[in-house]
């Protein structure tokens, strides 16, 4: 298994930088680390208040902090979306 950064936004959120995975050369598994938007064998599209939440923290980060929340995915999986539903108390 193999996987880099996409450069193509995610179409739900916007975010410049979706994860694709190769998986036996064969399956690839595009995935948005803001939003939870995944593509796979099937569609997960994620509810449109997390899509508006995800849009809305996207245009206060900076840079930096978008990278940061790349970095978080690629260490657990954890969505920044759904990170940050978790930190507000709202899961």
């Amino acid at each position: 298994m193999g996987s880099h950064t996409w450069t193509t936004q995610c179409p739900h959120c916007s975010f410049e930088e979706m994860i694709v995975s190769g998986y036996d050369a064969i399956y690839f598994e595009v995935i948005c680390p803001m939003c939870e938007y995944e593509r796979w064998t099937e569609e997960k599209i994620p509810d449109n208040q997390d899509v508006e939440l995800a849009k809305r923290k996207l245009a206060e980060m900076g840079a930096k902090e978008k990278q940061k929340a790349t970095e978080l995915y690629y260490e657990d999986n954890i969505p920044f979306i759904t990170r940050l539903k978790k930190k507000n108390g709202n899961i």
